[in-house]
């Protein structure tokens, strides 16, 4: 099974490859020299573990790419390829999309899942493929989050409130040319006063993490 170099983050590389006749994303955690390797395996196959727990729970509300096998040992997840394109590239032109991001992370933290690296770079656009994909599209929409490598389980009120504030910078230097994106964003979520006052006051703090 030869695998091809995707992308190259800090913590993993990305690698698309075929698993029982399917296109995979292979996200390998690397090796980190600096550790102490029984720390870092230990490390590695913990946040492996967890990324994993994470995707399949988030997949009951939003869609993600489904999990076709797990390597604990190398650290390693098998994920289903999603065949579209980052939802940066398309919402410029897609402003009801913005809404619709909205809807699926407040689903997400109904749900007591933070993200932890929200950005429309972690958010795939795909409406068309074979018929189990429509049928995903259909019944959660055109919207599938990846990436969930810093997420985590909490309902805490602030660990919400600065999963937005992260987007919300993200969002707003990647897609300043739509107008009043954050706003469409904000109502799609629907926040609650109680969440919009802490999501202000994490602002102004100025350190999210």
């Amino acid at each position: 099974m030869g695998q091809k170099i995707f992308r190259k983050g800090a913590e993993a590389t990305l690698s698309k490859s075929v698993f029982d006749g399917e296109k995979v994303l292979v996200k390998h955690r690397i090796k980190k020299s600096y550790r102490n390797p029984f720390l870092d395996d230990f490390v590695r196959r913990t946040r492996t573990k967890s990324e994993v727990k994470l995707i399949r729970e988030a997949s009951l509300f939003v869609n993600t790419p489904r999990v076709l096998k797990v390597d604990e040992v190398n650290s390693r997840i098998f994920l289903e390829f999603l065949d579209g394109v980052r939802l940066k590239e398309v919402l410029d032109n897609r402003k009801d999309l913005c809404i619709k991001a909205g809807d699926c992370i407040k689903r997400l933290h109904e749900a007591g899942i933070i993200h932890g690296d929200l950005t429309t770079s972690n958010i795939i656009y795909l409406k068309e493929g074979g018929e189990d994909i429509i049928n995903r599209v259909q019944k959660k929409g055109p919207l599938f989050f990846i990436d969930f490598g810093l997420g985590y389980f909490s309902k805490n009120l602030e660990d919400k409130a600065t999963d937005l504030i992260v987007f919300k910078k993200t969002f707003n230097a990647t897609h300043s040319k739509i107008k009043n994106g954050w706003g469409l964003v904000l109502k799609g979520y629907n926040p609650s006063v109680e969440l919009v006052n802490r999501m202000n006051a994490v602002e102004k703090r100025g350190r999210y993490h």
